[in-house]
């Protein structure tokens, strides 16, 4: 029995990246059985995205252009899985080169019905390698090799595939987390309402990619910058899907903030253009307890870890207030 994949890349402003991640896709085997389409989800780039993407002509798979304005990788997922026509979801991401099995290897678990979902496994690519890359550090970069990886299977955007049928469970990814929102966690809170809906999430290493990111990305400034987007998007789930309620915030936001300091006397590396694990945590905890400060007043987005988000996104809301005032 047939059954249509389609892949799902969502871009922004990676003309060039995308470009050498389609050549890659064009030379994946593509079985007989599982008929592939390739999404492209332009979120609202303004570099030569759309230009590079009408132009591709792939041997192996049919490609569509799709744009999307509102800003939020989240959104852009959520376009993408509403355009599909596939059974099956296949994403990955514009910086990434994927092995000629990988639709095989994501989407047979699926077909076979030993799972409704798969957690590729993302490896960097070895010009990326730096003896300094700590496990805590790697994860920060969307690798998933680390220890524990596989009683806990990550399911991250670069690589993941599930059925259509979980989405009658679980409909949409968040729109207030991820790339262009919050920073991260937009696939990671999927991940998790799929298993409390019962969706059976398995690991696929025959699968891997690997992840062919900017160098820049390998700075401590980057590093401090995934740390902060981490802690405000922890933040996120805590409250609005967690429902945790976190004693004297400030007073911790006031230790954690002091601690840091403390340690930062204690260990000069601090003050080399090399990411330290102990930093990146101590900015990851403060982000938290600032966001969460934000955070905590607020209605709550979910019922107490919910499938289903109950209110709007604030852009939808605030487009439904204006549509309301207009009188439309």
């Amino acid at each position: 029995m047939k059954q249509r994949v389609s892949i799902i890349i969502c871009t922004h402003n990676r003309a060039e990246s995308l470009k050498q991640t389609l050549v890659a896709i064009g030379q994946v085997q593509v079985p007989e059985n599982l008929p592939t389409e390739l999404l492209v989800v332009d979120n609202g780039s303004i570099d030569l995205t759309e230009e590079v993407v009408r132009e591709t002509r792939l041997p192996n798979i049919p490609v569509r252009y799709i744009f999307e304005p509102r800003k939020g990788k989240g959104y852009a997922y959520n376009r993408g899985l509403a355009e599909a026509s596939g059974e099956i979801f296949l994403f990955t991401d514009d910086d990434v080169r994927v092995p000629t099995n990988w639709i095989e290897a994501m989407c047979l678990p699926i077909t076979q019905g030993a799972a409704d979902a798969v957690a590729g496994a993302v490896r960097l690519a070895p010009h990326l390698e730096r003896s300094w890359l700590t496990d805590f550090l790697r994860v920060m970069v969307a690798c998933t090799d680390g220890k524990d990886r596989q009683t806990h299977p990550a399911m991250v955007g670069a690589n993941m595939s599930f059925s259509r049928q979980v989405l009658q469970s679980v409909p949409s990814f968040d729109v207030d987390l991820g790339p262009g929102a919050l920073g991260f966690a937009e696939d990671a809170l999927f991940r998790l309402q799929l298993e409390n809906a019962g969706a059976r999430i398995i690991r696929a290493d025959n699968g891997a990619v690997e992840h062919h990111f900017d160098e820049g990305r390998l700075t401590k400034a980057q590093f401090i910058d995934i740390a902060r987007k981490m802690g405000r998007s922890q933040a996120y789930l805590q409250h609005h899907w967690e429902h945790a309620s976190i004693s004297h915030p400030r007073l911790r936001l006031v230790a954690v903030v002091l601690k840091l300091y403390l340690r930062t006397l204690l260990d000069p590396r601090v003050w080399f253009d090399i990411p330290l694990p102990w930093h990146c945590g101590y900015v990851t905890r403060i982000n938290f307890f600032s966001q969460y400060l934000k955070e905590r007043h607020k209605p709550r987005n979910y019922v107490h870890r919910g499938l289903v988000r109950i209110t709007l996104p604030r852009a939808e809301h605030q487009e439904n207030i204006t549509a309301i005032a207009l009188g439309s």
